[in-house]
């Protein structure tokens, strides 16, 4: 019994001696910014040259199955792995856009267009958050993470191409998105509602009367691997709307 005593003094000993600064390491995730509802029109040149590259790649590709290891790796060590994040990443690299390792960016907002590099959605989530750079709100050249009840919050990303604000408050969005169906890339036309009070099931299908398009091997109005339990968490922000707070 007193060697029992002895171990817990000495347990509380070390507990009090913890660096303040491990406790500073776990301050919480800032809420996402409260951007207007509207749908932005006219976006920076730099994020118009995003989507182009964006879409180019989505084009060359055509729906072909890729290897683990491909171009969209080569900037982490051509790395083989799960790319969708790698994806992104390159197609920002691609277009010039300013951006910085998400382990070294420091907490507070930063101006202008800037990208957290990061190889994996969750620690791309992380730069962004420490910039104060989520949303719920979609714009073009926003990131898209998802989370998936069957997978964890920061499942897959992706590229919002466009977005159409519908009557009943909702969003349909277009994104193209890397590392889907087999390691290829692919674009989806999917609706959102950023006023659920869960966020799983605030992604939904078209409805088929308002389909327009063909489904092909690299376009769907499918769930992102048939998976019904996908949905939004937020939008990564890489350039800050007119007008509103963050990023100023």
């Amino acid at each position: 019994m007193k060697r029992f005593c002895s171990l817990l003094l000495l347990l509380a000993l070390l507990c009090a001696s913890l660096p303040a600064s491990a406790a500073s390491k776990a301050s919480p995730t800032p809420p996402p910014v409260e951007l207007e509802e509207t749908v932005v029109e006219e976006i920076p040149p730099e994020i118009e040259k995003l989507l182009e590259i964006v879409h180019a790649e989505w084009e060359e590709t055509a729906g072909k199955n890729l290897k683990k290891r491909n171009k969209y790796t080569q900037w982490y060590n051509n790395y083989e792995w799960e790319w969708c994040a790698g994806f992104v990443t390159w197609c920002m690299m691609e277009a010039g856009i300013p951006q910085e390792d998400y382990r070294t960016i420091e907490e507070g907002e930063k101006p202008g267009l800037y990208h957290a590099t990061a190889s994996a959605p969750g620690k791309m989530a992380t730069g962004y958050s420490r910039m104060y750079r989520t949303t719920m709100i979609p714009q073009k050249g926003f990131v898209v993470v998802y989370g998936s009840k069957n997978s964890g919050s920061f499942w897959h990303v992706g590229f919002v191409y466009d977005v159409e604000k519908l009557s009943d408050g909702r969003y349909r969005l277009t994104t193209i998105e890397g590392n889907v169906n087999k390691y290829s890339v692919g674009m989806f036309v999917r609706d959102y509602d950023p006023h659920t009070a869960k966020k799983p099931g605030n992604l939904t299908l078209v409805p088929k009367e308002e389909r327009d398009r063909e489904e092909t091997k690299n376009f769907s109005y499918k769930y992102t691997y048939n998976d019904k339990g996908m949905y939004v968490n937020m939008f990564l922000m890489p350039w800050i709307p007119a007008g509103d707070s963050a990023g100023k």
